[in-house]
């Protein structure tokens, strides 16, 4: 099996303490290791093919974290364009390169069980020789309004079929898919590349045709041109993109204690809280906080975050209103 691990991304759930410079998956949330570093040595038992899908921006970060990976396995996208067209240039690459089956897993997760999460990739991988791609789904523990959703089916062979796709539902309706049994998309998926792409190239010719342009530009060392045909394309996950319009797509059931990091409130799970009143606190300073409950306190150079976990979806916007702030005032 290869690997191929999603280092890209540079979200904004848990400012202050990842930023642009060093998004989460470069934080030693955890450990004393960063979730790329740790992501990686959870997955080097099963495989030495182990590759990076990064943006330009982050290589010096991902060869710093992981100095086993040798530059060629080191795929820098010019700009960011979400995990479509970055997962799309490195299955087209593993097609020509002997077409074996590969594993695509985001590097800011975890999981409680290491052994048991490569139990199930590697049954991911038996049933991606009947399947254009499997996905990873696990059993929710609450209705959270951040993930995806799958409704799974038994089909006529046994395996689990997705029926249908729900990218990150309101609340009532997070509530109800728990209810009805439906499980998160881990947005863990294997497949074997060349029948991940004749899917991709049904549901998405525009998108594949675009990355196929921009890498043949590339292997004829145009790589000017090469740039403007990546920046010129659309940013879009690969959920959006292929998985939510693909068909034979199964599902292999994920129990490893997953989890996204995604959260400050996830984050005191794991970590434990600071506090008798159930607070979060990272900070390389006393901090006194009197009255003050469930809640995110984040002192950083970056800034100072004080969050209610009940309001955590406001953090989002909070920071790009920041942003446009600080972008106002250059």
């Amino acid at each position: 099996m290869r690997v191929l691990l999603l280092a890209g991304g540079g979200g904004t759930r848990l400012w202050p303490l990842s930023s642009e410079e060093r998004p989460k998956q470069f934080l030693p949330l955890l450990s004393k290791k960063s979730l790329l570093a740790e992501t990686f040595a959870r997955l080097r038992p099963l495989t030495d093919e182990i590759f990076v899908a990064t943006t330009q921006q982050y290589v010096a970060r991902v060869r710093a974290e992981l100095p086993d990976v040798s530059a060629e396995r080191i795929l820098a996208e010019p700009s960011r364009r979400n995990s479509g067209p970055a997962l799309l240039a490195a299955a087209e690459k593993f097609r020509e390169d002997g077409d074996a089956v590969t594993a695509v897993v985001p590097s800011d997760q975890t999981v409680a069980d290491a052994e048991a999460f490569r139990a199930a990739l590697s049954q991911a991988a038996r049933v991606a020789e009947d399947a254009s791609v499997v996905i990873l789904a696990v059993a929710p523990t609450s209705p959270e309004t951040d993930f995806g959703y799958l409704e799974l089916i038994e089909s006529s062979s046994g395996a689990l079929e997705v029926a249908r796709f729900i990218e990150k539902p309101g609340p009532e309706q997070a509530a109800e898919f728990v209810a009805a049994g439906y499980f998160w998309n881990a947005g863990i998926f294997v497949f074997r590349p060349s029948r991940f792409l004749a899917e991709a190239r049904r549901v998405a010719p525009e998108l594949v045709s675009s990355v196929e342009h921009y890498r043949e530009l590339v292997a004829r060392g145009r790589q000017k041109e090469a740039e403007e045909v990546y920046g010129a394309i659309a940013p879009i996950s690969i959920d959006y993109a292929v998985m939510e319009k693909a068909g034979r797509v199964r599902a292999v059931p994920l129990r490893a204690g997953w989890n996204d990091v995604g959260s400050f409130r996830g984050l005191r799970e794991m970590r434990g809280p600071s506090d008798a009143r159930g607070n979060l606190i990272i900070s390389d300073v006393p901090v006194l906080a009197p009255g003050v409950r469930d809640s995110a306190i984040v002192v950083t150079r970056e800034g100072v975050l004080v969050l209610p976990f009940e309001r955590e979806g406001d953090l989002r916007a909070a920071v790009e209103a920041l942003k446009r702030n600080e972008d106002g005032r250059k």
